[in-house]
């Protein structure tokens, strides 16, 4: 049996990360996703032209090398565009607008993450592209919407989770609020992207009507924050910071563990697992200890109860601590690093991570899809484009361009597989 979303093809032209996330999540279920760059404006996740040595950022090259290309040579590019075609185009040309148009007429959804306005302003508007193709599904993804006072405003992940309020619950007590170490707005607007899309798909095989999706990246991260706005306005309190640990569970925290940088995560949510911990530390004293009899003991008590439990787990591996206290039925888990990802006999077990191999990069395991389906097998995966990588397929085989037409388009700088050093559009 085929993929589920086999036969829907999405022209895929946004970048960086939740724009190509959605389209990754869609790509995996068998969509045909046309990744559209130009070669003066391709993803900012491919880097540089001519990156400086020993450049890394948000690019992390094989070995560190960027070669001889290394806009094919990014690892997040590589890792967010697997399964997807990949074509140069550039829309703000003549030529290049009535090709985008041919395209979104054999398509099924167009998606963009600009900023509010920019493909309507190049005359690709959601009117626009209804006329060329009445039940297409178009996806906007500004920062903050398509409407309001704040759509002009330009917005990165790095302002999502403190415009959210994430930030300023996220710290340690006493301290300044605190960003995580990652941007959680972005790949969980991706999320919500590709989960209105599918809706979308869904309405249109029943009505026959496309659709416009108007997503704001501000409004999925605030949509992960919903319990504290709830408490606020129950309470006219804004939440304590609390580092690793719980409004209602003690002990709830991580461990130092023995080894260089190793943690163990530890949650007991109930008084028979604060006993079977102890059982499991050997300290049948705390289990009887007035300080810790009860949640609320442990909870008013935690700074004794986590240094205890810390001369335990500091004497331990953190992974052979984890099953003690798993077999235990006490949550418990370790803080796995990059290399404990891939080396982890569960993760192996499950498939998580895939190996593909890529003409430029060569052969590397990258995160695989987070659901399997019965009766459906997954399809193996490809890697992502090299820049134009597919401009011959698709322009000569699914426009039916001709030979001499697409030369002019490469002579005009219209399609290309080089890159121009990038610039903000």
């Amino acid at each position: 049996m085929g993929l589920p979303l086999e036969g829907i093809r999405i022209l895929d032209l946004s970048w960086i990360w939740a724009g190509p996330y959605a389209t990754k999540l869609l790509a995996d279920m068998g969509a045909e996703v046309i990744k559209i760059e130009a070669a003066r404006a391709y993803d900012w996740h491919r880097g540089p032209v001519s990156p400086a040595p020993g450049a890394q950022g948000i690019t992390s090259y094989p070995d560190g090398v960027p070669g001889e290309r290394p806009w094919n040579r990014s690892g997040w590019f590589n890792s967010l565009n697997m399964n997807k075609r990949g074509i140069t185009l550039d829309i703000h040309t003549p030529l290049g607008g009535q090709t985008f148009l041919e395209l979104v007429r054999i398509s099924d959804v167009v998606i963009e993450n600009f900023r509010y306005g920019i493909l309507e302003r190049l005359g690709f508007g959601y009117d626009v592209l209804r006329c060329t193709k009445p039940d297409i599904v178009v996806v906007s993804m500004p920062a903050f919407g398509n409407s309001g006072p704040w759509r002009n405003y330009i917005g990165y992940g790095v302002g999502q989770e403190l415009l959210a309020g994430m930030a300023h619950m996220t710290g340690y007590p006493g301290e300044d609020p605190m960003k995580s170490g990652i941007n959680h707005g972005d790949p969980i607007t991706g999320s919500h992207a590709a989960i209105a899309i599918l809706s979308a798909l869904f309405r249109r095989h029943r009505t026959g009507q496309g659709a416009f999706i108007d997503i704001s990246h501000m409004e999925s991260s605030v949509c992960l924050v919903g319990e504290y706005i709830l408490g606020f306005q129950m309470t006219g309190r804004n939440p304590d910071r609390m580092g690793n640990r719980h409004p209602a569970m003690a002990p709830h925290g991580i461990y130092r563990c023995r080894g260089e940088d190793q943690w163990l995560t530890i949650a007991v949510e109930s008084d028979a697992q604060w006993q079977c911990l102890c059982e499991v530390m050997g300290r049948a004293d705390l289990a009887k200890s007035p300080q810790f009899t009860d949640v609320l003991s442990r909870w008013c008590h935690q700074d004794e109860m986590d240094s205890a439990i810390t001369e335990w787990t500091q004497r331990m591996d953190a992974g052979e601590a984890a099953a003690l206290l798993q077999n235990a039925g006490v949550a418990a888990a370790p803080v796995l690093t990059s290399r404990g990802l891939l080396n982890d006999a569960h993760f192996r077990a499950r498939g998580v991570f895939k190996t593909v191999t890529h003409p430029e990069t060569g052969t590397h395991l990258y995160p695989g899809m987070a659901w399997h389906m019965s009766s459906i097998k997954n399809k193996p995966y490809s890697s992502a484009p090299r820049l134009g990588e597919d401009n011959s397929y698709i322009y000569s085989e699914l426009l039916g361009m001709t030979r001499r037409r697409l030369e002019e388009m490469e002579q005009e700088g219209v399609v290309s597989t080089i890159p121009q050093e990038r610039r903000i559009t």
